[in-house]
């Protein structure tokens, strides 16, 4: 079955940094609810213990209500060039695997340097739109075989949603390399 999943959020930051809660639960869980989405990816900039903390309260507090997937956003200097940055989003699935996309491509660097590693590149982020070439993305994606995801990228409550991928859950697993 497939879910609608936000894939790249930034839901600690959105809270000016404060510690998870049942108040922040509530409000993220309405935004959800009120754009239709299953769930989302927390992919703060280098924290991913705040999304592991906040899918364990969320999982404990309202069960079933939404798919909260860990994760955090962090960059990528390859060593031949390390002017080259580009950010990766590794969501840290329940069986052990990591799925990871390629954020926002085109920025910082514009050129997109696909590794082994990457399963997945944006193709719409709502807030970094301006600079994805997809005509490239798109080919680049065909080429590496990535998913193709729309993510909101948000980084306050309201945005939320805003963009999703539709997909199968379990195709995250597989591309990850995990269970089928």
């Amino acid at each position: 079955m497939k879910v609608k999943l936000d894939l790249h959020t930034h839901i600690w930051e959105a809270f000016n940094f404060q510690p998870p809660s049942l108040d922040i639960a509530e409000k993220v869980l309405g935004q959800i609810k009120a754009k239709h989405i299953d769930g989302i990816a927390i992919t703060d900039h280098h924290n991913k213990d705040w999304a592991f903390e906040f899918r364990d309260l969320v999982y404990r507090h309202f069960p079933g209500e939404a798919i909260i997937i860990p994760g955090w956003e962090i960059e990528v200097r390859p060593p031949e060039n390390p002017f080259d940055e580009y950010q990766v989003s590794e969501l840290f699935l329940d069986d052990g695997g990591v799925f990871r996309i390629y954020c926002h491509p085109g920025y910082y660097s514009p050129r997109i340097l696909i590794d082994d590693s990457i399963h997945a590149i944006e193709i719409d982020n709502y807030i970094h739109n301006w600079h994805i070439r997809k005509p490239q993305v798109a080919k680049i994606a065909d080429e590496h075989g990535l998913m193709l995801v729309e993510v909101s990228d948000a980084h306050n409550l309201e945005n939320i949603g805003l963009r999703y991928t539709e997909v199968e859950i379990e195709e995250l697993y597989r591309r990850a390399g995990g269970r089928v």
